[in-house]
């Protein structure tokens, strides 16, 4: 087992052909918990479609290239980039892609809203709001803001906001013999999307539905309920007669119905765990996400570093969300934090 091991961390990943002219690449990404996003590649007489690309840094855009010139592609020969979400390893090589190729780049309207929001003048003063309702120390949120990628990365979300097609839940992409739908499955960002081509049933899921990974889920506005949206898409989904899932991260998989069973056994857990701690005090959101078990390399919560922290925070906010929808939690404002008690 150990050279095997070895063997797989040293040779070069040959790009898969999982169907007929749909390749999945594997694109190097800097976060540990990761280590690899899935990119695939769909090959027509005169189209060649790219869906999600990785970051925005060298090593990527090198892999990229490198994997698709072993089935015969040029970053030049691409005509059109569909993105599934605006996460920056999905959407980082976005701008360098579209210079080479003047592909065509594809994206959920939803999406494209979210991401003009990111790349506006208020938006930190909304996020700098947000974070002190949530209770958040103001050096952890100035952290925060250095390390955003929609900080590090403007010019990705700048790029982003110009698609040349605005996809919406049921369009229909005609790629030679594929025949994909778009299924709109909001909840891990704001205009998620996954594809679903019926003749095959495969679904290319994006981060909708992983198999060993917890979807991250956070709250994005005052107003969403992205939980609540999460689990109605992943419901959504569950209704697609699917054979074979291509997720954005780790292997294919099949059965997505238990996969799904799994994440929203997750998300009620989840729930539970907030409700307990909420029995007998009233506690801010960062309170609550402090004393939460993540699953994380990371030994105390004074290690996490902060935006790690504001995932957190944002995915405790969720769930706050979801049970106040419910009447089970209710909040006061107390100072410039919320406090949150059970109902």
């Amino acid at each position: 087992m150990g050279n095997s091991v070895r063997k797989f961390e040293t040779e070069p990943y040959k790009p898969e052909e999982v169907f007929p002219n749909l390749y999945k690449l594997r694109i190097p990404l800097p976060i540990p918990s990761l280590r690899y996003l899935n990119s695939y590649l769909v090959k027509a007489e005169d189209q060649c479609l790219l869906i999600d690309t990785g970051m925005c840094n060298d090593l990527a855009f090198k892999e990229l290239r490198r994997q698709l010139a072993e089935i015969g592609i040029e970053p030049q020969n691409l005509t059109e980039i569909l993105v599934t979400h605006f996460h920056i390893d999905h959407a980082g090589l976005v701008p360098r892609l579209r210079k080479l190729s003047g592909a065509k780049l594809l994206l959920s309207t939803k999406e494209t809203r979210a991401t003009r929001l990111v790349t506006s003048k208020r938006h930190w003063g909304y996020w700098m709001d947000f974070c002190e309702d949530a209770g958040m120390p103001t050096e952890t949120f100035e952290q925060m803001v250095g390390s955003s990628p929609s900080h590090l990365y403007l010019e990705v979300y700048e790029e982003l906001c110009k698609p040349s097609r605005s996809l919406k839940n049921g369009d229909e992409l005609s790629l030679g013999e594929y025949g994909f739908r778009v299924v709109f499955t909001p909840g891990h960002s704001p205009g998620h999307i996954c594809l679903y081509e019926s003749e095959r049933r495969l679904l290319v899921a994006g981060d909708h539905i992983l198999l060993n990974i917890t979807p991250h889920v956070t709250q994005w506005r005052e107003e969403s309920n992205p939980l609540a949206e999460y689990l109605a898409s992943l419901e959504k989904v569950g209704k697609l007669d699917v054979d074979v899932v291509l997720p954005g991260h780790g292997e294919l998989f099949t059965d997505h119905r238990k996969r799904i069973r799994e994440l929203g056994g997750h998300h009620k857990a989840r729930a539970r765990e907030i409700l307990s701690e909420l029995q007998t005090e009233r506690l801010t959101a960062y309170e609550i996400a402090s004393r939460i078990r993540w699953d994380v390399e990371f030994p105390s919560w004074d290690k996490f570093p902060a935006f790690q922290k504001l995932l957190a925070v944002g995915e405790t906010l969720a769930h706050l969300k979801f049970l106040e929808e419910q009447n089970q939690v209710g909040k006061v404002k107390l100072g410039k934090a919320l406090l949150y008690g059970a109902v």
